[in-house]
């Protein structure tokens, strides 16, 4: 049933043949983050010094990639990992539609019989759609004991107008009137000024003003410090920059970072110093970006991406989930053990809700 399939796999996405590079670009029109400069950003500022690329390609015939499936392990241990980091929001198989199942069980089997035997993959973070059900279905016919789990919730605007007075006509009145007596303020007495960067050749100085106030902010510092800023570069030379910076008394106060390509603003990093958290600085930044995407860009939908943080109820309208698969592999004695592990924490969960419930 599969012997028109093979699998191999690259320790770089660089080597990728052409035509993979270009199903990848397709794949990044679902979203920024699975496509090829975005692998490669990943790959090359990224990763940990143990981290080891596994980019698995299935071929109907030499030349004819049908599936491309980047994953990665750490040095020593035979458990395969989705080839992301917590920078990511989405993964997902790049695969051609017709057939897919078929496939991808011909990937996951050929990599559960690989030698040394893998003793777990793990697929994360994952929309639950259609495509989902293909994975978990491909894994379990190729012999992984699989399991589900929750990653997190991700809060999103669809946007079917170009007025954003229209949008904001919806928001919490304590939305609204936070931005009126807020904006008077940032304006009279912080001398204050917003703007939006999108490529420009004064790049690394906004560069820096964002760095500045992330090290400012409340959050803690970048794992891998050279990442944020390579992806705003990546981003003004792909036309997907939107910098907002909000500047007061002359003094970076706030940072975002929008991301915005294929009708879609994803909102991806927000800083702002405490100093100026009196004036409201990230909630007038958010809503002067989100006016230049609706009415500028004219997208169809915001994305805020990563978590349930209760502020994004503020902007957003809808959620949905990111899940994740994990399998493990019964031809190895870690594997088998995983499996029953999870399987008993799995049954613990669904019988403390029940009695919870009852």
């Amino acid at each position: 049933m599969f012997a028109q399939f093979s699998s191999t796999f690259l320790n770089t996405p660089v080597n990728l043949p052409d035509q993979a590079q270009q199903i990848l670009n397709d794949h990044e029109k679902r979203s920024f983050d699975l496509g090829f400069d975005w692998l490669k950003l990943l790959v090359e500022v990224a990763l940990d010094v143990d981290d080891h690329i596994r980019i698995y390609l299935v071929k109907e015939n030499v030349d004819n990639t049908q599936l491309i499936l980047p994953l990665k392990h750490k040095t020593g241990a035979q458990n395969l990992f989705a080839l992301t980091t917590f920078y990511t929001s989405l993964y997902s198989p790049a695969i051609i539609q017709t057939n897919a199942v078929s496939i991808m069980v011909s990937c996951f089997s050929a990599i559960r019989h690989e030698i040394p035997a893998w003793h777990s993959l793990r697929l994360q973070p994952l929309a639950r759609d259609a495509e989902y059900t293909q994975i978990k279905t491909a894994l379990r016919q190729a012999g992984w004991l699989t399991f589900e789990f929750f990653c997190f919730g991700n809060w999103y605007l669809p946007i079917s107008t170009t007025n954003y007075d229209a949008i904001f006509a919806n928001f919490s009145s304590r939305v609204k009137s936070t931005l009126k007596r807020k904006h008077k303020q940032f304006l009279m007495h912080g001398h204050g000024h917003l703007t939006i960067i999108t490529r420009d050749k004064h790049l690394e100085q906004f560069i820096q003003d964002y760095v500045h106030v992330y090290a400012s902010s409340w959050k803690k510092p970048e794992p891998y410090p050279e990442f944020i800023p390579a992806l705003i570069r990546l981003c003004a030379r792909r036309g997907w920059l939107r910098l907002g910076l909000a500047y007061i008394n002359g003094e970076v106060a706030a940072a975002q970072i929008w991301i915005v390509c294929y009708g879609r603003a994803a909102i991806y990093k927000l800083a702002y110093d405490a100093r100026f958290e009196h004036y409201s600085v990230g909630t007038l930044l958010t809503d002067h970006l989100m006016r230049h995407v609706i009415e500028v860009d004219q997208v169809k939908e915001i994305d805020y991406l990563i978590g349930d943080d209760p502020y994004k109820r503020d902007w957003m309208t809808h959620r949905r989930e990111r899940w994740g698969l994990i399998a493990y592999n019964p031809r190895t004695i870690s594997g088998l053990f995983g499996a029953m592990k999870q399987f008993t924490v799995d049954s613990a969960k669904k019988l403390y809700f029940w009695l919870k419930r009852n």
